[in-house]
């Protein structure tokens, strides 16, 4: 039964014989969009307190629990005068990420906002308001296309308990989620969370150039969708389905491709900015590198270590995947694999939780350890602002609390990490593996066989594995045939004595 469900029967009691398990109150998507809508009006609400007024000094953002990049940025990055996005601005984000932020500029100029080089300082605060206003209302939308993606990824699940697909109701652990209501309006990353989502629908309906298509937008987006292609991979490689790697590939290069270059091509600096910001960024907040170097321990070269880190453990989870006695779900390797990213990663802002929401529900839908991660999330939430604001800043009493919740927080999504690698070793209880089910989103590769060759070399493994153990019984069985002084057990020299002895030709 699906986690919300059964929390419902927990609470209201199984569903009466006579019931019918029809109409808005056996709708998940009702529940689900309800859901979103409140969670959407309580993170738009905490805002409030860092709105600017004219005339008064900007609020402390960090002590109020309010930061947004959204506002800040638009003041700060010269939006608020029209400068060119890209050709003016060195815009620190992707392209499609640019896009995004120039049509809300586009729109809150319709709105009557005045962006232009001679705006005064109370006309750019008001336009700043606008914009941040617009940009609620259009990352809303990409959090409902996000609720409804996940619906639409659990509707061919077997039918459950109380009413419809099992798996459509783990929706109401995005919708309602409290990191949501957190970290929703701080940046723009719910865009590359919808264009991720959607990517992953269009997988399971085993359309591969498609899906390529969108994660290449999501890429453009932010740079971590690009690890649902590598996942794709290793799974295609274990069922020796090479033909869908090569098209998810290639509609991500095009997507890409068509969506960069033009900027490349004019403004090549301003498109070069996220990369080579990231590129020679040091250790930097929320990460284990960055809680090193305040503990004392100067990390050198903590660029091209990250990357290592990062190699190393991709490579385990390459192993793990090939080695399980069964093929793993798509979403359980994306998470290990955006775990490992986020976990050896040089930064770690709040809003990055919102990446793994939708993945952990999608490889672990159960509501203790998503509580739980959500608990670490929640508490580096608070420390973060609370270092920024100095609370628990460099040289202050408190300082251990931040390098705690960091420490947490990685610990919390180590454990989770553990918790889905103990499903991918023993399948069997895997919470979304039910009869007759393999993968939700494994499109292609659904109840696909392994490949021949992994067969033949799991299978002379195992040969090797059962003589090896074989051979080990025969040891064992020796040692204990002998004394403890390494001569035959008494029976048997009596047996020896007993018997004639061989005569010798000539004797």
């Amino acid at each position: 039964m699906s986690e919300p469900v059964d929390f419902t029967s927990r609470t209201g009691g199984p569903v009466g014989r006579r019931a019918s398990r029809a109409g808005i109150w056996f709708n998940p998507a009702f529940f689900a969009f309800i859901a979103a809508t409140l969670s959407w009006l309580i993170v738009t609400w905490r805002q409030v307190p860092c709105r600017p007024l004219p005339g008064d000094e900007f609020p402390n953002a960090f002590m109020r629990l309010c930061y947004s990049d959204i506002p800040t940025l638009y003041l700060n990055r010269d939006l608020s005068l029209g400068s060119g996005i890209y050709t003016d601005i060195s815009l620190e984000y992707p392209v499609l990420t640019g896009g995004f932020v120039a049509l809300a500029r586009m729109i809150t100029r319709g709105l009557g906002a005045v962006i232009a080089p001679g705006a005064t300082m109370d006309e750019q605060l008001a336009a700043s308001q606008i914009f941040f206003q617009v940009n609620a209302v259009l990352l809303f939308i990409c959090f409902l296309v996000t609720v409804r993606a996940h619906l639409a990824i659990g509707q061919d699940s077997p039918e459950g308990d109380y009413a419809g697909p099992a798996r459509t109701w783990d929706a109401l652990l995005i919708a309602a989620s409290p990191i949501v209501m957190l970290n929703g309006l701080i940046n723009w990353d719910m865009l590359a969370v919808m264009l991720t989502s959607i990517g992953l629908l269009v997988w399971g309906r085993k359309r591969p150039f498609w899906a390529g298509v969108v994660l290449g937008l999501a890429f453009a987006a932010k740079f971590y969708p690009v690890l649902i292609l590598i996942a794709i991979t290793v799974i295609c490689v274990r069922a020796d389905r090479y033909r869908p790697i090569v098209q998810a590939w290639l509609g991500a290069v095009i997507a890409w491709t068509v969506v960069n270059v033009p900027v490349m091509i004019f403004a090549w600096q301003g498109w070069s900015q996220f990369w080579t910001l990231n590129a020679d960024r040091g250790s930097d907040l929320g990460s284990i590198w960055y809680v090193l170097t305040l503990a004392g321990l100067e990390i050198p070269q903590v660029t091209a270590l990250s990357f290592v880190c990062m190699a190393l453990g991709g490579i385990g989870i390459c192993w793990l995947v090939l080695n399980a006695p069964r093929r793993p779900r798509l979403a359980q390797i994306v998470l290990l694999l955006l775990l490992c990213f986020l976990i050896f990663n040089k930064v770690y802002s709040p809003q990055y939780a919102l990446w793994l929401l939708p993945v952990i529900v999608l490889a672990r839908p159960k509501a203790v350890d998503v509580g739980v991660w959500t608990a670490g999330e929640a508490l580096y939430y608070l420390a973060i602002w609370g270092f920024l604001e100095g609370k628990f800043g460099i040289g202050t009493d408190w300082e251990w609390i931040y390098w705690l919740a960091v420490i947490v927080r990685i610990g919390v999504q180590l454990w989770i990490g553990l918790r889905v690698i103990d499903d991918i070793r023993m399948p069997w209880s895997d919470p979304v593996r039910l009869p007759m089910v393999d993968d939700p989103l494994g499109g292609v590769v659904n109840h696909a066989s392994d490949a021949p060759w992994l067969v033949a070399v799991q299978d002379r493994a195992a040969r090797r594995t059962r003589a090896r153990q074989a051979r080990w019984a025969d040891d064992e069985d020796a040692e204990e045939d002998l004394d403890p002084e390494g001569r035959p057990p008494r029976d048997a020299q009596e047996l020896g004595a007993g018997e004639p002895r061989r005569t010798e030709p000539g004797e």
